[in-house]
């Protein structure tokens, strides 16, 4: 029987104790051909088997790794954005897929390197409006970004200063 930290029941030596096997560590398993690591296959402690049934060290660089990690990263950040707006997921899909998120509004989130620009400049006109505020003002920095060769607008905000826009709402 095998346990997360080794080999434990009829199986284990020793007396009641736990005992690591050397099934744990070894060289990643991914696909070394497509790997964007350096000096790959890396030495380590190996994950519990993928879908292909290849086990992976943390930070394996091989698209199989790659995309998991994403597919994490988008998930987590996804399910943060709908706690802060208070949004229910409904249906047997739960909290991955936006689609099916209850609420006022359709929501789709993005993350990671894609977003990177829109949150420079973000960041860069929210900066130029704090320094030109008037004392006491309270009301949430907005950016409306008005593309070329089109009369439609995108709206920005930040994602507190929505969650308190909804709530305002909702009261």
């Amino acid at each position: 029987m095998f346990h997360r930290h080794g080999v434990s029941g009829p199986d284990r030596i020793g007396t009641g104790r736990t005992q690591v096997t050397d099934e744990r560590k070894g060289d990643c398993q991914g696909n070394q051909d497509k790997c964007n690591l350096d000096g790959c296959p890396k030495f380590g402690t190996l994950g519990k088997p993928g879908r292909d049934g290849n086990r992976r060290i943390k930070g394996c660089g091989d698209p199989v790794a790659r995309g998991k990690r994403n597919r994490t990263k988008g998930d987590n950040k996804a399910r943060r954005a709908r706690k802060k707006l208070g949004l229910a997921a409904t249906g047997k899909a739960g909290t991955r897929h936006e689609e099916h998120w209850g609420g006022m509004f359709r929501v789709e989130v993005k993350a990671g390197a894609q977003v990177g620009p829109i949150w420079t400049r973000f960041s860069s006109a929210r900066a130029q409006s704090e320094a030109s505020k008037a004392h006491g003002d309270i009301r949430p920095f907005i950016m409306i970004a008005m593309p070329d060769g089109t009369s439609e607008g995108i709206v920005l905000l930040g994602l507190q200063d929505l969650a308190d826009l909804v709530s305002l709402i909702q009261t």
